[in-house]
């Protein structure tokens, strides 16, 4: 993984060297401007360049504002282009704070510091990390470059939304359903939201015995009308508990499976779900059908959570990692105001743990 370093110089300059020994030690590539060789180009172009083609921007700041370049149409230091141009781009920025009651000689900080005090602002927003010295910023970066490897996002499938969407499965509707269910192939947790179109019973059991099929989905994120995260579960826990409150759903799916000779032909029979399902309850689905609710799948169905909820505020990452640790589940979901912001495997982040302190020892 590709790191570009990012701070101001004179006042960090002991502090970038020491985070770079750390993260090189750690495995990481680390990109550092002090480090360039001679180029025929303005410092600011050489440093905007180098962002973009690295995987993660880590920004230190203290209480230095940073050079401006006398041709900046917007008035900004270097140090402030390089995170505005991370964030145009597909990659992580990850931002790092001096402790406002760290010890700091006057001499390393702004005259006038609206400029830094504003940039500070800005970047608490993010909720930054913090640091008092140079053991805890290398620390607190590794503990979030480890967080973030460990990410994994939910996605929002098609295949998911035509299955959720036709209220009768029809072959002009099911068109390249099939390469839709491909994607099943792909996705290790599939984003579903509750209201304001509902999920019914029928179409749920459904895309949760198609995800097992596919044999690639780790889990169902639920998601409310507002966003707000619900529950993970496992596609097969799903499963169990529809079709043990419904047993006519495991009929229907077992005689639809039953009736294809291969999976890969299964999308061009999809649309005969419906009556399937029709002749497995004894009635229409849009009768047999039960509209599911969040409060079905929080409490009612009894579904095992496979994930549990971690708030990242006001949290320093290597805090935010001991949390993610000390939780049971295989997965932790970490939420923002309720909302989702990603999912940690905790083996996966354990493992890059133990590596990282197993390279301090050899």
């Amino acid at each position: 993984m590709k790191i570009y370093l990012s701070s101001t110089f004179i006042d960090l300059a002991k502090y970038r060297t020491y985070l770079g020994v750390v993260l090189r030690k750690a495995g990481y590539d680390v990109v550092m401007m002090e480090e360039y060789v001679s180029r025929d180009e303005r410092v600011e172009f050489a440093c905007m360049g180098d962002v973009v083609e690295c995987d993660v921007y880590v920004g230190i700041f203290a209480w230095r504002y940073g050079y401006i370049p006398e041709n900046s149409a917007e008035g900004i230091s270097i140090t402030e282009m390089e995170y505005n141009i991370a964030g145009t781009k597909p990659m992580t920025r990850l931002t790092f704070l001096l402790n406002e009651k760290a010890r700091w000689p006057q001499t390393k900080k702004d005259t006038n510091p609206e400029k830094i005090n504003c940039l500070r602002n800005k970047l608490k927003e993010r909720c930054s990390a913090y640091f008092s010295n140079a053991e805890e910023l290398a620390v607190e970066v590794l503990a979030a470059l480890r967080v973030n490897e460990s990410i994994q996002t939910a996605q929002q499938l098609e295949a998911a939304q035509v299955i959720l969407n036709a209220q009768q499965l029809g072959p002009s509707y099911m068109m390249n359903i099939k390469e839709k269910l491909n994607l099943l192939t792909e996705a290790h947790f599939i984003e579903l939201q509750i209201a304001p179109t509902p999920w019914w019973n029928t179409r749920l059991y459904l895309l949760a015995s198609l995800a097992i099929e596919f044999n690639r989905t780790e889990g169902f994120v639920f998601i409310d009308e507002d966003g707000t995260l619900l529950l993970i579960a496992k596609p097969s826990e799903i499963v169990y508990r529809l079709e043990t409150r419904w047993p006519a759903l495991k009929d229907a799916y077992f005689n639809m499976r039953n009736s294809i000779t291969h999976i890969e032909h299964l999308g061009e029979q999809l649309w005969r779900y419906p009556d399937i399902v029709s002749e497995a309850f004894g009635i229409p689905e849009d009768i047999a059908k039960h509209a599911l609710t969040s409060h079905d799948l929080e409490y009612d169905l009894g579904i095992a959570r496979v994930a549990e909820i971690v708030d990242v505020r006001g949290k320093g990452q290597n805090f935010l990692q001991m949390e993610i640790l000390g939780r049971q589940t295989q997965f932790v979901a970490l939420v923002r105001e309720r909302k989702l912001e990603g999912i940690i495997d905790r083996e996966k982040l354990a493992h890059r743990v133990a590596h990282t302190l197993l390279s301090k020892l050899i």
